[in-house]
């Protein structure tokens, strides 16, 4: 794990406020209008959409996650950051030291 890993793992990650969710087929749907952008989630993806509540650290996440999927095993961390990203990158989340 590098420190910028670490770091990140203290954050607490906060969904943008305008976003709207909306559950299609088993998948959610993020939309922003502001940015006219939408964006599907598979269901696992959701899973951590979902414990983006602006309260719960991204450690806390990881944990909660692996705690219910354990099967998922040393990847998780990664895939976890790695949707996060991804949140972030298309404007529907933002973090909170």
């Amino acid at each position: 794990m590098t420190d910028a890993q670490d770091a990140i793992k203290d954050q607490i990650p906060v969904p943008v406020a305008d976003v709207k969710v909306e559950a299609i087929d088993g998948e959610l749907l993020l939309y922003h209008p502001r940015d006219t952008r939408a964006i599907y989630l598979n269901p696992s993806a959701a899973v951590i959409w979902s414990l983006c509540d602006g309260q719960r650290r991204v450690s806390d996440i990881i944990q909660l996650i692996g705690e219910g999927y354990p099967e998922a095993g040393d990847s998780l961390t990664e895939q976890v950051l790695a949707t996060l990203a991804q949140f972030r990158d298309n404007g529907v989340l933002h973090s909170k030291p």
